[in-house]
């Protein structure tokens, strides 16, 4: 049994603060969008976050606990990262000493800052607890530049609300009582002891006008551009985006009217109209006449063609032939600095854009199925950055015509030094409109006949680029070179390619009706192999890969919201000779998804850190074996809902797997449920009916059910103790495995 007792209390406030711009003059009452918290910390990590409400008939408070499902103790491996720097002599042992009997404050409230009161809690996760629409809400707080994890028990050593800086006074009237800077410290990378202060003027991105927070520790800032985004990809270019001036690069739609004022007049005298319509009359006078004598009637053995003049007649006293709501798309350059359009590219009318990709292609001459010479393979060809687009066209013939597409390729320049953006103070001053920092130019156009043009991907291989191109049922392989593509390669799917998936020189092929195809390229004779397919029929909305280690598996979502994994293993028997990819699991996710992005998982040792990079540098020069396990070299997936959801699909180790499995599996029987409903049963997989879909009556699983175990830590100590001890384990072990996961999950 654990002995815990409560280390730190605070009750504070959580909303809009009532030293608002205005609110104190204005006589507006805010006690709608403020709560009432009470935050308990333990002397194991663990908080405790409960809010109050009145009794509207008894003068009394009423404290009732808000779950918010993260693990805030501090977790193993940082305990053995301390450790390891102790052993080396990095770190000092001040344990039992003076110094470390004193408890420092960890939970520090705030007003003011940004308009909002609230708390924050420095912590081994530092947390912001404020307020959306009146409730409790959550975010994580990231460091810059932060040093890993273990070196100190916290990585937020002090925190100082109340700063008026002189900006927010005269901003705010002189006053600046509503927006209030803070100060926080924290170790920075580099020798160890060292520390980094730094100054924020407020949560500006969190409170703007369009922030939301829609919890697991996330913050969300809609940015209104009025019209609707296809998609979005980030121009990861130094020569192009620049911090100050990040572009990226956007498929956009919007709805614009057709005009039919060509249907006013069909180019006929009142005279020849009449006419035409006599003779129609005629005809169909002669038609009914012959029906009649033949004893059969017209409308059953005649077929008349239909004219527009059959359908409507045009009234141009009425106002003519009213416009038609239509679709245009486009293509938009945007500095994110402040979501400027400072570009835009307008396709053709009956012409949809499909696809979008950034990507650098390398310029390879000659005879693209010839041999170019030894040299070319000792030297890097040389490679110029392009903005891909892929449209689909179908013309005001409808279906009549099969449907084609278009490759665009653009150039992205700039076209202005973003220095002259920069006061005389040193501050960023917005940008001009009319001043462009980047454009985007024309270069290359290819028609497609395939079909239109669905996915494109860049292949590098032996220092090469090159473009896949999904079109129909086809997939091209295509070589810039000579100012112009050159197709090299192909290979022929079944209905309609969906998403092309690369890793390496291997594809990942979602078709839209038969499920996935594993290929590989081959640089010697320019061909895509087939190693292995999946033969279930499954509509596939959504592909991606999972790795930890050496260890790769395919996930698949399809129109039944399901989630399926494979594995290509050749020599499994179920692989029937190495030609079929193996399911492995399955899983009922149960919203609808199009999109799986893949990211890195992070280790406890970096969860705090906003810049990564420069963490992961510094925690491998403290550990020089970090990155060698196979936990330490995962990629999960990422992914939203169409009913705007978020979430994670994470690759586990065996032990925390079978743990986890038992933990949802006694969870499951232990937990109420909502409305009595089987955890279980909404978590099967659902089959289709498609084309012999049904054959195979046996559901893998194998998917731990995140939702359902992260519970576990919002429940009492007691019940967590019942449970870890019905499984056979212990409450710190399964707490410590649950907060890798909320760890790794992060993005």
């Amino acid at each position: 049994m654990h002995n815990v007792c409560a280390a730190e209390i605070r009750v504070f406030f959580s909303g809009l603060s009532n030293t608002a711009s205005g609110a104190t003059t204005a006589g507006m009452d805010y006690s709608m969008l403020r709560s009432l918290c009470l935050l308990i910390e333990t002397n194991l990590g663990d908080l405790h976050l409960y809010t109050g409400s009145k009794s509207p008939t008894q003068h009394y408070v009423a404290f009732q606990r808000v779950a918010f499902g993260m693990a805030t103790r501090s977790s193993k491996e940082e305990i053995r990262h301390r450790t390891k720097l102790r052993r080396r002599g990095i770190v000092s042992d001040v344990v039992g000493s003076g110094v470390d009997s004193v408890r420092s404050n960890r939970l520090h409230r705030f007003t003011s800052i940004s308009g909002q009161d609230g708390l924050f809690a420095a912590i081994p996760r530092p947390l912001w607890f404020l307020s959306e629409r009146g409730a409790p809400a959550v975010i994580s707080h990231r460091l810059r530049h932060a040093a890993p994890a273990g070196v100190s028990p916290l990585p937020v050593n002090g925190f100082c609300s109340g700063l008026m800086l002189k900006d927010n006074a005269n901003s705010d009237g002189g006053s600046g009582s509503s927006n209030l800077a803070f100060l926080t410290l924290h170790d920075r990378i580099g020798r160890v002891g060292s520390q980094r202060l730094t100054l924020y003027n407020g949560l500006p991105d969190v409170f703007s006008p369009h922030g939301m927070l829609p919890g697991g520790g996330l913050c969300v800032q809609k940015v209104p551009l009025g019209v609707t985004v296809r998609q979005i990809k980030f121009i990861d270019d130094a020569s192009v985006s620049s911090v100050s001036h990040p572009l990226y690069a956007l498929l956009i739609s919007k709805e614009a009217e057709c005009d039919q004022s060509h249907l006013n007049d069909d180019g006929l005298t009142t005279e020849e109209r009449r006419g035409a319509k006599e003779e129609k009359e005629r005809e169909k006078t002669r038609r009914q006449v012959e029906a009649d004598l033949g004893g059969f009637e017209v409308e059953q053995e005649w077929v008349e063609e239909i004219e527009r003049e059959d359908c409507f007649e045009v009234e141009k006293k009425y106002g003519g032939a009213p416009p038609i709501p239509g679709r245009v798309y486009e293509i938009w350059l945007v500095d994110a600095s402040g979501w400027n359009v400072i570009d835009t590219y307008q396709l053709e009318e009956w012409e949809h854009g499909v696809a979008i990709e950034v990507m650098n292609l390398s310029d390879i001459s000659g005879d693209p199925n010839g041999d170019n010479g030894p040299q070319d393979t000792d030297k890097d060809d040389e490679t110029s950055l392009f903005l891909s687009v892929g449209t689909g066209i179908v013309d005001h013939d409808g279906e009549d015509v099969s449907s084609r597409g278009r490759i665009l390729l653009f150039e992205i320049k700039r076209t202005t030094d973003s220095s002259k953006n920069v006061t005389n103070s040193g501050e960023n001053s917005n940008i001009n409109k009319n001043d462009k920092v980047a454009a985007i130019n024309f270069v290359y156009e290819k028609d497609i006949l395939l079909g239109p043009v669905t996915c494109l991907v860049c292949l590098p291989c032996e220092n090469k680029n090159r473009l896949v191109v999904g079109a129909g049922a086809e997939i091209t392989v295509e070589q810039w070179g000579d100012q112009k593509l050159t197709q090299v390669g192909f290979f022929h799917a079944n209905m309609q390619v969906q998403s092309i998936v690369l890793f390496k020189t291997f594809l990942l092929l979602s078709d839209a009706y038969d499920s996935l195809h594993f290929l590989v390229w081959r640089e010697s004779d320019k061909s895509l192999t087939l190693l292995a397919k999946d033969y279930e029929p499954t509509c596939v909305y959504a592909a991606g890969l999972l790795t930890r280690g050496g260890a790769v598996s395919f996930v698949c979502h399809d129109d039944r919201q399901n989630l399926t994994f494979f594995s290509y293993a050749p020599d499994d028997p179920a692989a029937r000779g190495g030609n079929k990819l193996v399911l492995r699991a399955d899983y009922h996710l149960g919203a609808q998804t199009v999109s799986l992005q893949s990211h890195h998982c992070r280790s406890s040792l970096l969860i705090n850190s906003a810049t990564i990079q420069s963490s992961l540098v510094a925690l491998k020069l403290q550990d020089p074996f970090f990155g060698k396990l196979d936990d330490d070299r995962r990629f999960a997936l990422h992914f939203g809902t169409t009913d705007g959801g978020f979430g994670s699909i994470l690759p586990l180790n065996e032990n925390v797997y079978w743990r986890l499995l038992a933990l949802q599996s006694v969870m499951s029987n232990a937990l109420e449920s909502d409305c009595s409903l089987s955890q279980r049963a909404w978590r099967l997989y659902r089959r289709t009916p498609r084309r012999g879909g049904c054959k195979s009556n046996d559901r893998k699983k194998g998917v731990i059910d995140g939702d359902l175990v992260m519970k576990y830590t919002d429940i009492p100590l007691t019940e967590q103790e019942n449970l870890a001890s019905a499984i056979g384990s212990t409450v710190d072990l399964v707490v410590d495995n649950l907060l890798e996961v909320c760890c790794s999950a992060s993005y």
